[in-house]
Parts: structure tokens; C-alpha cells; sequence
């Protein structure tokens, strides 16, 4: 009989919370604690004042109207750089060409260019696939070099002017490497020594950066040298441009506007990967059918309550022992 009241906790515990009932008060800037009456940027965190009984007592904030009002997805009005009010959901969402940050509390230009700065990876390879995101700029990785604003894959073969590389096809000298590289949409093949074309989706590859021209920076050249989709990415074909890329899977808590923001197309509209998620206040959640498992999958309720409760069975089974001491 002891163990009733135990159990029941453990029901309520995994049942009741869930990140909408989380207020979000971590802050960077004053500006960012505006939507509370005066609320100011103490320690990381929006405080307010509250005045009574002759003193001035530092509390947490609360929210004027709505929780998470003060992040991408809140309520409108929105106060934030680059983020504009939707209509028909009255919430706040970044505007067209940018995205939110990690801390949902600035938007970000999606598209960035080389040497400018940068916090996430995409920003700098939704201008080129062979860019990545260091030290908060955009630079080539490795074995690729910037020219005309380009990322170009490097050759090894050292020049000092266009006569070696005219040698290789479509190789170019660049001076400030004094090394031949590929022009832009080649890439170098394994020994870097011949500059070869990308491949499409399922096509025999030599390295992954053939894959990446047509794919995106999503894919690789698995071990069976054909072009696939990395685990965090999956194919999405578009039948317009009669082409495939590695579209990024679409994870649990994901930024998203409508909920089509949440699903995974492949097919074009008709063929949905996954249903599961629907878009709430801003963020890819599980539908009412479903329970989030591990905070990255939506699981049947049934079978997400069974494997959670399993997890504290070993804890229930000596519950008696200690008890009684």
C-alpha cells in the first residue's frame, strides 16, 4: 500500500509538466526584460521591483498578459529586432530571410556571407554549401578557400600563374594560396589532384564533398561510395526542379510558424514523414495523441508512460527497505 502514493506522484509528475508552464526569464540585455513593467537584466535574468511596505523588493517578473511573451513565439506586440506579428495567431515570429537564435530572443539574417558573423552553422551555407560558421564568422572549411566571395575546393598542386592549372580542367590559380583550385560547382576528387562534377542523391561518389555540391551540406558519400543523407538530414525530392536534397529532419521543440513548419515532406505535400508534431507558440510540439520521449521523440501516451515508469522500477523495488529504517 506504500506504494500508492509513490506511484501516483510519479503519474503526475510525468504527466502535468511540460515546457509551456516554464517561464522564460533568462536575459542578455534590459531591452529584453521590456515586456515586463520594470523589469531590468540583473545576473542573467529579467527582475522586477516590487514596491510595498516602505522597500523596494527585487522579484521575478511576471508576464502582463501571457507566459513567454518576451521570446520568438510570445504574444504580440512584438519589440524585438526583425520580428513581425502574424496575424491570424497573434504571436511574434522572425520576418522573412531571418530566424531565431537559440535563445529564441533575437532573429538572425538566415543568409550570411563570408567573413561576417555568424552564430549557426546554416546562416553561412544557406550562401555556400562549403562554409562553415568558427569563431562567430563565416569561413571556408578546410581544404576550400574564399575567391570572389565563393568557398573554392583547393587542388595540390602549387602555381604562379593560370599555365599549371590549365593543365587540370576548370582549375584556376589562386595567388594568395599560390595552389590551383576547382571553379565553382567542382570540387577536388580524393587525392586532390583533378577537379570532378557533383553527383546527385544515390549516385556513385569518391568523397563527400561531391555529394554536397547538388545535395547540400547535409550529405555524404556513404560507405558503400553512394551519396545518402547524413542521420540528421533526409531526402526531400522536388519534382519541379527534378531534383533531391538533404533537407534537415525536423527535431522535437523545433522553431516553426505553422504547423506544415513540422512535418517532413518528401514527395511534394502528399507524402508526410512524419505527422506527429504540430506547431504551438512558436515551437514543434507532439499532438495531444502523442507524449514527448527523451525531449526528441513524439511516442504513443501509452508506451511513453510504460518506458518512463520502467525507469523508476528499480528505485520502487527497494522503496520498502529504506522506509523502514
Amino acid at each position: 500500500m506504500r506504494l500508492l502514493p509513490i506511484l501516483s506522484f510519479v503519474f503526475y509528475a510525468l504527466n502535468t509538466i511540460s515546457a509551456e508552464d516554464l517561464l522564460e526569464l533568462s536575459c542578455l540585455t534590459d531591452e529584453q526584460c521590456m515586456q515586463f513593467e520594470g523589469g531590468k537584466c540583473l545576473d542573467s535574468r529579467c527582475i522586477c521591483t516590487a514596491r510595498g511596505g516602505g522597500s523596494e523588493e527585487r522579484v521575478d517578473c511576471q508576464p502582463k498578459d501571457e507566459k513567454r511573451n518576451n521570446i520568438i513565439g510570445g504574444p504580440c506586440p512584438c519589440t524585438l529586432p526583425h520580428a513581425e506579428c502574424d496575424v491570424q495567431t497573434q504571436q511574434c515570429f522572425c520576418a522573412v530571410e531571418y530566424l531565431p537564435s537559440d535563445d529564441r530572443r533575437r532573429c538572425l539574417p538566415v543568409k550570411v556571407p563570408l567573413d561576417d558573423s555568424c552564430e549557426m552553422a546554416r546562416q553561412c551555407q544557406s550562401m555556400d554549401t562549403f562554409a562553415n560558421c568558427q569563431t562567430k564568422r563565416c569561413i571556408c572549411q578546410e581544404n576550400f578557400v574564399p575567391y570572389e566571395g565563393d568557398c573554392l575546393s583547393l587542388l595540390d598542386l602549387s602555381c604562379s600563374d593560370n599555365t599549371i592549372c590549365e593543365t587540370v580542367d576548370a582549375a584556376i590559380c589562386l595567388p594568395q594560396t599560390a595552389k590551383c583550385a576547382c571553379a565553382k560547382d567542382l570540387v577536388a576528387n580524393q587525392n586532390r589532384s583533378a577537379c570532378i562534377p557533383g553527383v546527385d542523391y544515390a549516385a556513385n561518389c569518391t568523397n563527400s564533398a561531391q555529394c554536397q555540391v547538388q545535395l547540400g551540406a547535409g550529405s555524404t558519400c556513404d560507405k558503400d561510395n553512394r551519396c545518402s543523407c547524413s542521420p540528421t538530414h533526409y531526402a526531400k525530392r522536388d519534382e519541379t526542379l527534378n531534383s533531391t536534397v538533404c533537407e534537415l529532419r525536423v527535431p522535437y521543440g523545433a522553431y516553426c510558424r505553422r504547423t506544415a513548419d513540422c512535418l517532413q515532406m518528401s514527395d511534394g505535400e502528399d507524402k508526410v514523414l512524419n505527422s506527429r508534431m504540430e506547431c504551438k507558440w512558436g515551437e514543434c510540439q507532439c499532438r495531444a495523441e502523442f507524449q514527448v520521449m527523451n525531449n526528441e521523440y513524439c511516442v504513443v501516451k501509452d508506451a511513453a508512460t510504460a518506458n518512463q515508469l520502467s525507469l523508476f522500477l528499480p528505485i520502487l523495488s527497494i522503496w520498502p527497505i529504506y522506509s523502514v529504517i
